[in-house]
């Protein structure tokens, strides 16, 4: 690849990787509308390792007070309806006595619980990966009509998000939660993850939807959603090398292209994540059905102009 294709495909995937609009299905319309080979597994290995740097960076006081709690065995804060809407927004939004005072009750559970959760929420997409490896990464299921066909079964994730979402907030949804995730939650989360393997269907969009459909205020199922994604990027990233390592068939891109993929990837993931964090907190249950008209659109368009011309 030359300096203009490793620039391009680093930050879309880094950009979109930490976005509910599928990195991997954009990766692939880009280089079939650009008429660009694919990007080697070793190089989308190495971008994602940008992804997962940004994303050990934010969350860097969370992972830190996991572990540092984790011994003493107290509880970890993770938030609320609260921590996205101001006292008014809330006002506006009560329909039942006590909407006001049970949005703000804060959101927390044990480290010790909150990591075992991360762990098995893992263990479908990691399991289900290794299992399909030669499928996922096929040609078939590379397609750029798979990816825009997937783009809008993600936008239909997310219109069933924003309604959960809602549903919540104007106390049509009455379960409250004092320990956010148990490990039922987990494990349909990891399966939501698991989907994700195909092309096209964003992975932070449908865990952070079947965190909705659970109860989980907006903020937490976003939390962990990306507090999820850690052991799966890492374990892909790192088996996608060692993958690269014993083919004989397949050789490393020149380090060059992989240092500067790294460093773009990190870069766009960093802002994205802020970005979406930062919409999150202004525009509460607005934030997701824009994404996902967004995906919906995007994916409508590549399949007439796919079928259509």
């Amino acid at each position: 690849m030359n300096i203009v294709q490793v620039a391009t495909l680093a930050f879309m995937q880094g950009f979109t990787e930490l976005l509910p609009i599928s990195s991997s299905g954009y990766m692939i319309i880009a280089s079939w509308v650009l008429g660009w080979d694919p990007p080697s597994a070793a190089f989308d290995a190495t971008v994602h390792l940008g992804s997962l740097l940004a994303l050990a960076l934010f969350f860097r006081r969370d992972w830190m007070l996991i572990l540092r709690t984790f011994q003493r065995g107290r509880t970890i804060p993770l938030g609320g309806d609260d921590d996205l809407m101001s006292m008014q927004t809330l006002e506006k939004h009560r329909r039942i006595g006590d909407m006001r005072r049970r949005l703000s009750t804060p959101m927390s559970m044990p480290s010790k619980n909150l990591l075992k959760a991360v762990g098995l929420g893992s263990l479908p997409a990691i399991a289900i990966g290794a299992a399909t490896y030669q499928a996922i990464t096929s040609d078939a299921f590379r397609a750029p009509e798979v990816a825009a066909g997937m783009f809008i079964v993600t936008g239909g994730a997310l219109l069933l998000g924003h309604h959960f979402t809602n549903l919540r907030l104007t106390g049509k949804d009455r379960r409250t939660r004092s320990k956010v995730i148990d490990y039922s939650d987990a494990l349909i989360i990891g399966f939501a993850q698991a989907a994700a393997l195909i092309p096209g269907i964003s992975r932070s969009a449908v865990t952070i939807t079947a965190g909705l459909t659970r109860g989980m205020p907006l903020v937490v199922a976003v939390r962990f959603s990306y507090l999820l994604s850690v052991p799966v990027i890492a374990i892909a990233s790192i088996a996608s090398f060692v993958q690269v390592l014993a083919s004989s068939s397949e050789s490393l891109p020149e380090w060059d292209e992989l240092a500067i993929g790294f460093a773009i990837s990190f870069v766009a993931s960093y802002i994205a994540i802020n970005l979406f964090m930062w919409l999150i907190r202004r525009m509460g249950t607005l934030t997701l059905w824009p994404f996902a008209l967004f995906t919906a659109a995007t994916g409508a368009i590549v399949l007439v102009v796919v079928f259509g011309g």
